[in-house]
C-alpha cells in the first residue's frame, strides 16, 4: 500500500522541488504541506491531484507502485516519451525495433 505523505515526499525530491515551493504553488501554508507529508494530515484527492499535476505525474503513476527501479538509461527513454503525441510514440517505437 502506497504511503501518500511518503510518495509526496519522494515524488518532490526527485524534482528537486522544496516543501515551501510546492506549498507556495498550490496555494496552503508550508506547515500544511509538512503535515501531509508527514501523515497528520489528510489529503483530498483534489488537493492529491494538484499536487501530482505539479510534481508532473498522473494520478496512476502515483499510485504505481515499483518492485524495481529501471537502470538510468531506458528510465530517461520513458521520461522523454511522456512528453510525446501518440503518433510521435508510435514513430519513436518503430526507430526503436529498427536498432535491434
Amino acid at each position: 500500500m502506497i504511503n501518500v505523505g511518503e510518495r509526496i515526499r519522494e515524488l518532490r525530491k526527485a524534482k528537486n522541488i522544496t516543501s515551501t515551493a510546492l506549498a507556495q504553488q498550490l496555494g496552503v501554508a508550508q506547515s500544511f504541506m509538512s503535515g501531509i507529508e508527514n501523515n497528520n494530515k489528510k489529503c483530498s484527492l483534489e488537493t492529491l491531484d494538484t499536487i501530482c499535476t505539479i510534481l508532473g505525474v498522473s494520478l496512476t503513476e502515483f499510485f504505481q507502485e515499483t518492485t524495481a527501479e529501471l537502470d538510468p538509461g531506458p528510465k530517461e527513454l520513458l521520461d522523454a516519451s511522456k512528453n510525446l503525441t501518440v503518433e510521435q510514440r508510435e514513430l519513436m517505437t518503430k526507430f526503436l525495433k529498427t536498432l535491434k
